[in-house]
């Protein structure tokens, strides 16, 4: 007689996806945790079992020395609607890990793959999971879900004291269908992974498609678009003088403009068909409104850091086949003109926003962890008192001399909001200081809704702060100098 399925445990769904485990585990139908914890883990240690590479041993390392299940959270909510933090009502742990996946490539000093690691986290694989990649470089062994923040959080809940108004199951309750995959035809996939919204970090694949198109001679740089929205005063401003705000400071009107753009030259298919046939497929911005170029939908506008990550080896270049097309053609770095890549490279590491894997906009501050030792761009320091400034936003420390000893460049974008966090880019190391040359992708339902256990009797949230303004946990710039760390060791030789 065989073990009857579980109905709507992530965990127990996680164990019977694997082939052989389910009739074992008899305690599954007796609800006896501690078992289930004790299988947990068994289970874990088998879906790693194949040969781990020195860096995916690392990253693993790394994501489960963050200790991401130890994070707080203010309740559920969204930009809309978001939770308020009450005089005594403290902060409450995770009831789960989080959707975390983390992707590091590691490079030769001619760009060339030295290594590559992919790693997820989630409440199916709770000590974290290195994903199998294949030849192709591709992570065809799992079905990715398009996110779904209501099954993330168990249901919906009031902003104004938290209690449940609706239910809904993790994979069940109601269940999975066609329409939560991100990438058709993997139902059958061995692991299982939602891939949270990737806030801001999408706007790096807009940027890119924008390149593309001046490659192509659709645009120039110094193409005048006017962005029209019935009812608002038209504005018009030339290609580049949209890019550079929406990567530097991710602003948001210069994106729904570039957006309208794409949409206004029949270029959204095409983006996501190109995605598609780069063999990319978790890369995609769909659903947006063609009148405004907003609309941004956290169902709709996907990536995972795999994806990411080999999007900016494409921008970073290279010598040789960086990995094969869905029709069998090499992908190499002629994907982009040299000024195209160039342009990007010189936008991404001008980025504002260095308080993620990075906290090079306030080294030092109080309840601050340092992370890639990376250098800010002059753009943003104030050569009065040294802070960074970035939109009106102090974050008050006197950078120079840490800016000064800094080791590399990171030509990255961040995202962020209430209920998401990411951060990819391109770290390549400054002359005199130790080699590494990597491309790093973190994206996770790790948004200012979180924090650390020091904010947790908080009444604001810490990312609302004036001066110093903590928007992600600490544990994400930890796993950053982590890996940074942990490259310059396996790359002492590859310079």
């Amino acid at each position: 007689m065989s073990t009857p399925k579980p109905a709507d445990d992530t965990t127990l769904n996680w164990l019977w996806r694997l082939p052989g485990f389910g009739p074992k585990f008899s305690a599954i139908e007796m609800g006896n945790r501690y078992a289930l914890n004790i299988a947990a883990m068994l289970c874990a240690a088998t879906v790693n079992v194949h040969a781990e590479s020195p860096l995916e041993t690392a990253l693993l390392q790394a994501v489960r020395e963050a200790h991401f299940e130890g994070v707080i959270y203010f309740g559920a909510g969204n930009e809309e609607r978001p939770v308020k933090a009450h005089p005594g009502l403290p902060a409450r742990p995770v009831a789960h890990p989080p959707n975390v996946n983390v992707a590091v490539i590691q490079l030769d000093a001619d760009g060339r793959l030295v290594d590559r690691a992919y790693v997820m986290l989630s409440r199916d694989y709770p000590t974290g999971l290195i994903v199998p990649l294949g030849n192709n470089l591709g992570a065809d062994s799992v079905r990715f879900l398009r996110w779904d923040i209501v099954r993330s959080d168990g249901g919906t809940f009031s902003s104004e004291d938290g209690h449940p108004l609706t239910t809904k199951g993790w994979t069940n309750h109601p269940p999975l269908t066609a329409a939560d995959d991100l990438v058709p035809d993997r139902t059958s996939a061995p692991y299982q992974f939602m891939a949270p919204y990737p806030a801001s970090l999408f706007k790096s694949m807009v940027a890119f498609h924008v390149m593309r198109m001046v490659d192509a001679g659709k645009i120039t740089l110094d193409t005048e678009y006017d962005y029209a929205v019935a009812g608002e005063k038209p504005e018009p401003r030339k290609i580049r003088d949209w890019l550079d705000p929406m990567i530097t400071v991710s602003d948001n009107h210069a994106t729904h403009a570039l957006l309208k753009m794409l949409h206004d030259q029949h270029e959204i298919d095409p983006l996501n068909r190109e995605f598609r046939e780069l063999n990319l497929p978790t890369l995609q911005i769909n659903a947006t409104d063609p009148k405004t170029g907003r609309g941004w939908n956290t169902a709709q506008i996907n990536l995972t850091a795999w994806d990411i990550a080999r999007l900016f080896w494409l921008i970073d270049g290279g010598a040789g086949e960086f990995w094969q097309e869905a029709d069998g053609k090499p992908v190499t770095a002629g994907i982009l003109s040299d000024a195209s890549r160039a342009y990007l490279k010189r936008l991404l590491t001008e980025q504002a926003f260095n308080d993620c894997l990075t906290t090079a906009n306030f080294p030092g501050a109080k309840n601050v962890r340092p992370g890639i030792p990376s250098r800010v761009a002059e753009r943003w320091i104030n050569p009065t008192n040294g802070h960074v400034t970035v939109e009106g936003q102090d974050y008050g420390v006197d950078i120079r001399a840490a800016n000064a000893q800094a080791e590399v460049t990171f030509a990255h974008k961040t995202g962020l909001t209430f209920n998401y966090g990411s951060d990819a880019g391109i770290v390549t190391s400054l002359p005199g200081k130790p080699f590494r040359h990597y491309i790093i992708a973190f994206v996770a339902n790790l948004g200012h809704r979180y924090a650390d256990a020091v904010f947790a009797t908080r009444t604001n949230f810490p990312a609302f702060d004036a001066v110093s303004p903590i928007a992600y946990t600490q544990r994400i710039p930890a796993l950053g100098k982590a890996m940074d760390e942990a490259v310059t060791k396996l790359s002492a030789d590859k310079q």
